[in-house]
């Protein structure tokens, strides 16, 4: 097979669609949130996941401060938010959350912030980070994991619907793509330029 040269600052393009996850952090009182496409299960003995985040979001500060992190999946349904989630700075937010829409609140038991509203959730203890270039990777140590009634061993997809990432579209404004497995498509433009 014949293949043409892909420019490098666009090789992790060839790793989507991906199904983003909402990375939510609480540290002195301050909720932060940000979609990530980068995160990976890592181990099943100890169960540890990894994420890439860039070290100057605010997420990344409040996961080092609180030792911990939550990993969120939201049906196709959320699509919105999670692109609008991901084009403003939790900066000066008490709770970036509620600025799109969704709910925080505390998991059972109470370790970490979660997503009300997602379908699955990994709540995890910060292990270590480890800078990769632009991004830290952050390894999280899985402590408690559940899931809606559309998992089971599997994700049977009745009543979950993922979001798959596609990239972004560049046009007269940079536009998120999110299409979902029924073949829906959500375009979400970005108000900052990245």
């Amino acid at each position: 097979m014949q293949r043409n040269e892909i420019s490098l600052a666009k090789f992790h393009r060839l790793f989507y669609p991906q199904v983003p996850v909402v990375i939510t952090a609480e540290f002195q009182a301050t909720v932060g949130a940000m979609p990530a496409i980068w995160c990976i299960p890592l181990s099943f003995k100890p169960p540890l996941v990894g994420v890439a985040v860039a070290p100057d979001h605010e997420t990344s500060r409040l996961i080092k401060g609180a030792r911990s992190f939550c990993v969120n999946w939201l049906d196709f349904s959320h699509a919105n938010q999670i692109g609008v989630l991901g084009d403003i700075s939790g900066k000066g937010h008490a709770n970036k959350l509620s600025i799109v829409g969704l709910t925080a609140t505390k998991s059972p038991e109470g370790s970490c912030t979660v997503v009300q509203e997602a379908s699955a959730v990994l709540e995890c203890r910060l292990r270590e980070s480890h800078r990769t270039g632009s991004h830290d990777f952050m390894v999280g140590e899985v402590e408690r994991a559940s899931a809606g009634e559309s998992f089971t061993d599997y994700w049977d997809f009745t009543k979950y619907d993922p979001i798959l990432y596609a990239g972004t579209a560049d046009g007269e404004r940079k536009t998120w793509v999110f299409m979902s497995t029924h073949g829906d498509t959500r375009r979400v433009a970005l108000k900052r330029q990245k």
